[in-house]
């Protein structure tokens, strides 16, 4: 018997979903309201990996390289406003 394996599309290839977490994080006023709005995207992003049947232990780093890629993305903006 063979093991089945589910690819995903890459989260970090999700360069609008990206920019507008980026944007949204950059226009909160307080850390409790990004915070709550970081908790919220990940949820949803665990969600999704888990309905398309990705193992649970496999599911931390694509949210990791997401988040990186979006604090890549904030970086970027606040280098291009200065």
């Amino acid at each position: 018997m063979t093991e089945t394996q589910i690819l995903v599309f890459p989260l970090t290839r999700r360069v609008g979903k990206i920019r507008a977490v980026a944007a949204t994080l950059m226009g909160m006023k307080t850390e409790k309201m990004a915070r709550a709005y970081r908790m919220q995207i990940t949820a949803g992003l665990l969600n999704n990996l888990g309905r398309l049947g990705v193992a649970t232990v496999d599911q931390h780093e694509p949210i990791f390289q997401f988040w990186r890629a979006v604090h890549d993305e904030i970086a970027k903006n606040l280098e291009g406003a200065a």
